[in-house]
C-alpha cells in the first residue's frame, strides 16, 4: 500500500511540474532595429501623418512580443495613447489612438491632455496595415488593399494588433475605414 501511495504521489508531482513548465512565459530573442507607427488622418487633412519611431532593443522587445507591445512602449516613452476593448478571443479592438502631452496648466501633478487623431465612431473603425507581407494581404484589388508610405508598401493586416509579430524595420499604419 505504501508503494502505491508513493507511486501516486510521484505521479501527481510530475503532473504538477509539467503544468508549471508549460506555463512558463516565452522570453523570445532580442530584436534589433526600429519600428514605425503611422497615424493617417486621411486625404486632405492638415498634418495628415503623425509618426512615431521606436528602437526595439532600447524598449526591450523580443520575438515573443507583438505590435500591441510597441503601442504600449510608445505610450510610456513617446506620448502615444490608445484606448479600446480587449477580448481573449480576438485581442485588442482599438477605438481611439492619438497623442498625450503634459497639461499646460495642470490641476494636479502628472495631468495630461489626450488628443485623438483616429477615433472609431458610427460605422468607422481603425484599420491596421503592416509592412509584413506574410501577415498582411498583398492583393491590391482585395479589401483593404495596399498603401504606399515613405517608399514602403503596407498591406491590410490579416491579424489584429495583439497578434502581429515584430521585426526591425516594420511599419504599422493606422487609418480610419468604414464598413
Amino acid at each position: 500500500m505504501k508503494k502505491l501511495v508513493a507511486l501516486f504521489s510521484a505521479l501527481l508531482l510530475s503532473l504538477a511540474l509539467a503544468a508549471f513548465i508549460g506555463c512558463e512565459e516565452e522570453k523570445g530573442s532580442a530584436l534589433e532595429g526600429s519600428v514605425t507607427v503611422v497615424l493617417d488622418k486621411g486625404e486632405g487633412a492638415e498634418n495628415r501623418y503623425t509618426e512615431f519611431t521606436l528602437d526595439l532593443a532600447e524598449a526591450g522587445l523580443t520575438t515573443a512580443d507583438h505590435a500591441i507591445d510597441v503601442l504600449e512602449a510608445l505610450k510610456e516613452r513617446e506620448g502615444l495613447y490608445y484606448s479600446g476593448t480587449y477580448t481573449s478571443s480576438f485581442g485588442a479592438y482599438l477605438t481611439e489612438i492619438g497623442t498625450e502631452t503634459p497639461a499646460a496648466n495642470p490641476s494636479y501633478e502628472g495631468e495630461t491632455v489626450q488628443t485623438p487623431i483616429l477615433k472609431a465612431e458610427g460605422s468607422s473603425y481603425i484599420a491596421l496595415y503592416t509592412s509584413d507581407v506574410d501577415e498582411g494581404n498583398p492583393d491590391a484589388d482585395s479589401y483593404g488593399g495596399t498603401i504606399e508610405y515613405g517608399g514602403v508598401s503596407v498591406y491590410y493586416a490579416m491579424l489584429g494588433v495583439s497578434s502581429l509579430s515584430l521585426s526591425g524595420g516594420a511599419v504599422y499604419y493606422f487609418m480610419l475605414s468604414s464598413y
